[in-house]
């Protein structure tokens, strides 16, 4: 696949995700959004509160990159990072709608730019050089892996007599 090829999906995965995310809560009640499963996993509010805090750690990443010559790029704890901003506490919805609004706004951005871009490079203080590229498919990849937790969490639910 191109790089163009690859990054046309990469953005329609990211472009998609919110209404995923959406469609894979839409049958669990507002109560039943904070309960966490017998299973030890999170509630469906703590992953969203989760993806909300990956995502203004790594959206902010890719503004560095594409702001800055290879800039540092500090590595976070996006647990804590979630905890401190209180993600988990906040409303359900209205944190949905903040995730899918910011969503749309770092798409329209990346879609603005050229195929070059996409290879700019940051400094990762764990993981050293990484392009743009990079630190989009590793958000869109963590997305997916959570959104199909969240997706489990239905199917399990709608089994529940």
């Amino acid at each position: 696949m191109t790089l163009p090829d690859r990054i046309h999906d990469l953005l329609n995965r990211l472009t998609g995700m919110p209404a995923r995310i959406a469609s894979a809560v839409a049958n669990i009640s507002d109560a039943d959004k904070s309960v966490a499963p017998p299973n030890g996993e999170w509630s469906v509010s703590h992953i969203l509160a989760h993806l909300r805090a990956s995502d203004d750690i790594l959206a902010h990443r890719l503004f560095a990159i594409l702001t800055r010559e290879n800039p540092a790029l500090p590595a976070y704890d996006e647990r804590r990072w979630a905890e401190i901003a209180g993600y988990s506490e906040a409303d359900f919805e209205l944190s949905l709608n903040t995730f899918t609004l910011r969503r749309a706004e770092l798409v329209n951005m990346l879609r603005q730019i050229d195929n070059e871009s996409w290879q700019r490079l940051g400094s990762h203080e764990v993981k050293g050089a990484v392009s743009l590229f990079d630190v989009a498919a590793s958000l869109v990849e963590h997305e997916e892996e959570h959104c199909a937790q969240l997706e489990a969490l239905w199917d399990e639910k709608s089994h529940l007599p």
